[in-house]
This record gives C-alpha cells, structure tokens and sequence, in this order.
C-alpha cells in the first residue's frame, strides 16, 4: 500500500509542477500577443499615412504637370515629403525589427514544428 501511496504522490507533485508551469506560461503568451498586436496596429497605422502622403506627393506632381503649380513649390513639397516619409521608413524599420525579434511574425504552426523538432 505505501509503494502506491508514493507513486500517487509522486504522480500529483509532477502534475502539480506541469499544471503551475502552464498557468504561468499562459500570462506570459497573452502578454506578448498584447505587444504583437501593438506592433502590428503602430505598423499599419504608420504605413497608411505613409500611402497617404505618397498620394499627396502624386497629387502635387500632378498639378505641377498641369501648369496649376510653380517649380519651386512643388520642389520644396517634394522636399518635406522626401524627408518625411525618409524618418517614417525609418521607424517603421525599427518596429518591424522589435516585432521579428519578438517572435511576432512567427505563426503557431512553426512554433510547434519547432517545438517537435528533436
């Protein structure tokens, strides 16, 4: 009886340790979907601005083609528009570098294949 008594006891401690090392495991991959999604909504918004500027900047070019804007102004527009999107390009590189650093652009079936891989 007290063989049994001690393999049950063994079996719940090892149970106990699994279950603890997943519920405190679990917090942890919350938190870094919270951060992923941080990232990938900082990314998008930065990129749509991006688009829209880039529409400006198109839309100047255009109204210089039709005579409707001087050189100089469409110059000095392109300019910012250079030096903007130059400083947003930069950011959006540092993001995306966290993010691949993070694991963020890793699906769950690689993390698994990962995981099986011997």
């Amino acid at each position: 009886m007290r063989i049994k008594k001690g393999k049950w006891s063994l079996f719940l401690v090892c149970l106990l340790g699994v279950l603890c090392a997943f519920i405190s495991k679990a917090p942890a991959q919350e938190k870094n979907k919270e951060k992923c999604l941080e990232y990938f909504t900082e990314i998008m918004e930065i990129q749509k601005f991006r688009e829209m500027l880039s529409h400006g900047a198109e839309a100047m070019i255009e109204r210089h083609a039709r005579g409707e804007l001087d050189k100089k102004s469409l110059d000095s527009t392109l300019a910012v528009w250079h030096t903007t999107e130059s400083e947003l390009r930069q950011k959006v590189t540092k993001i995306y570098d966290t993010a691949y650093a993070e694991k963020c652009f890793d699906d769950e079936s690689k993390r698994i294949e990962r995981r099986d891989a011997p």
